[in-house]
């Protein structure tokens, strides 16, 4: 919950302008299937990864709204407990990620960004 009493705050990006609504409604979940059932069953409309809903998508039983207004995300995110050491085949992965982006591998902590500069 945000600070202003609202559950969620939805983003959009168009033309360099960014636009953050506050939405609340009278169902609100936390799982992304469960929210593509409710859209799907005509309860509302879901802000998801565009992966996640591709085949409703494609099948058409869902439509876009907003979609001059939709946020692409370019970025990558990895996470791993920062209390258990990162085994050797995910430190590669990491460094091979940062070598692809002209990056130098970091040593010591692991808090990298890989978003797009």
């Amino acid at each position: 919950m945000a600070g202003d009493g609202a559950v969620f705050e939805w983003s959009f990006k168009k033309d360099g302008k960014s636009r953050r609504i506050s939405v609340d409604g009278r169902i609100i979940v936390n799982d992304p299937d469960l929210a593509l059932r409710a859209v799907v069953d005509t309860l509302g409309i879901v802000y998801t990864v565009e992966a996640h809903a591709d085949v409703l998508l494609r099948t058409r039983q869902l439509v876009r709204v907003l979609e001059d207004w939709s946020p692409s995300l370019e970025q990558l995110f990895l996470a791993y407990p920062g209390h258990r050491p990162v085994p050797v085949a995910l430190r590669a992965l990491m460094d091979m990620l940062l070598t692809a982006r002209g990056l130098e591998p970091v040593k010591g902590p692991l808090e990298i960004s890989f978003a797009a500069e």
